[in-house]
């Protein structure tokens, strides 16, 4: 089974809707993006490295925010978890959220057993959000020097298309000509420059709004 949704910045509701499912007979294999895949408990009941035969509890699913300086540290959280119970399926070592498992029946429901550790894992997330949005001023900003476009350009738009006859074309010839010649005229006239520091202007103001949601989590928990 497959089901697509963009993950929640509240940590606790991505548990709560994928753990609905888990509750529902499946479990969860991996993510993508906004793919997330579970597979049926039936018929999945080999045990992997590390799980024991599970209880009714198991499979459930937890999430930190976390990320680490070497890749031996990554590697040394992630043992450390499989060893309390807990099996991890998804997240990288530099930046990112971290999916785990519980695969055994001995091991807590929970991934933190205080508000202080729930409270800290919200901090860590918007630090990370954080790092993209300087990273990523950075790099609009520098677009913004590189890329220089000319309003009577956008405004005269029609004379960015440089193709001999164009205009006065007709039919197939001209559709496919003017589809061909799109591309290269709104590069000349700065549109597709504009359009990229539009983008760019819309993820930053997304990434100060998770910034200010992980924070006011943060101070919730406590």
């Amino acid at each position: 089974m497959v089901k697509y949704h963009i993950p929640f910045i509240d940590l606790e509701k991505e548990e709560n809707w994928i753990n609905r499912y888990i509750r529902q007979g499946w479990r969860l294999k991996r993510i993508s993006f906004f793919r997330y895949e579970f597979i049926s408990k039936k018929t999945d009941t080999a045990l992997r490295p590390g799980e024991t035969e599970p209880d009714e509890n198991a499979f459930l699913v937890r999430c930190d925010a976390r990320s680490f300086k070497t890749r031996t540290d990554f590697q040394e959280y992630i043992t450390f978890l499989l060893d309390a119970g807990w099996r991890h399926i998804k997240g990288d070592w530099k930046q990112d959220t971290h999916y785990f498992e519980r695969i055994s029946p001995n091991a807590s429901e929970e991934l933190f057993s205080d508000d202080a550790s729930k409270s800290a894992r919200y901090m860590r997330q918007a630090k990370i959000w954080l790092a993209s949005l300087f990273v990523l001023a950075a790099c609009s900003f520098s677009c913004f020097l590189s890329m220089p476009f000319h309003l009577q350009d956008l405004l005269n738009i029609k004379a960015q298309y440089l193709t001999p006859g164009l205009w006065q074309m007709e039919g197939i010839e001209f559709w496919s000509a003017l589809i061909f010649e799109t591309p290269f005229a709104l590069i000349r006239s700065g549109a597709l420059n504009l359009l990229i520091l539009a983008l760019a202007l819309f993820t930053l103001v997304l990434l100060l709004y998770c910034i200010a949601r992980a924070y006011t989590l943060s101070r919730k928990v406590k």
